[in-house]
């Protein structure tokens, strides 16, 4: 019962973020400028995209049940996992990163020099999968706004996260690309 409230909660909360009321313009005289003002206001919005929405609400959901669902997290770095929330190679990549914590420069040279193209390296932290210190706590996603569409269709949204058990807070960009089995997180840049 207590879980079918959380998640109504959730619902409500994620329903009333995206279902902003748009602000009413004000009457004002008209005059010559008020139509082309109109015109570059409309065109500078951002466009309703139902597609990030969706990808928003299972960026939202895969974050939370990845650390609130015992023994999620481990499945979700397994590489064999088909069902994992995170591409293959980000895992690869990020198995890489945390690897260095324990190598020399050498090592350092070479995770650069593999993953410089795709990723970039200067964001990726030696933590978790998702943001640094928050393994196996109660962890709520506190924000998750798109940040932007890239060329290749990725969605990029700027993510905040409390882990309510160790009182930490993360936060970063989070790349979702969809892929034939469904989307995946692609990278989590940490700042």
């Amino acid at each position: 019962m207590r879980n079918k409230l959380a998640l109504c909660a959730l619902l409500g909360t994620l329903a009333a973020c995206q279902n902003q009321p748009a602000e009413q313009p004000t009457a004002t005289p008209p005059t010559a400028e008020t139509p082309a003002a109109a015109a570059t206001a409309a065109s500078t919005a951002p466009p309703a995209d139902a597609e990030a929405a969706k990808v928003r609400q299972w960026l939202v959901t895969s974050i939370e049940d990845n650390f609130n669902i015992p023994d999620k997290d481990g499945q979700n770095i397994d590489l064999e996992n088909p069902r994992s929330i995170y591409t293959r190679q980000y895992r690869e990549y990020k198995l890489d990163a945390i690897q260095l914590e324990f190598q020399g420069e050498e090592e350092a040279k070479a995770f650069l020099k593999k993953w410089e193209g795709p990723y970039e390296t200067k964001y990726v932290g030696q933590g978790s999968f998702l943001f640094t210190g928050q393994d196996f706590g109660k962890v709520k996603v506190t924000k998750c706004e798109l940040k932007e569409r890239t060329k290749d269709q990725a969605y990029i949204f700027s993510v905040a996260t409390r882990d309510s058990t160790y009182n930490v807070d993360g936060k970063g960009d989070i790349k979702v690309i969809k892929t034939a089995d469904g989307y995946r997180i692609d990278d989590v840049r940490e700042y």
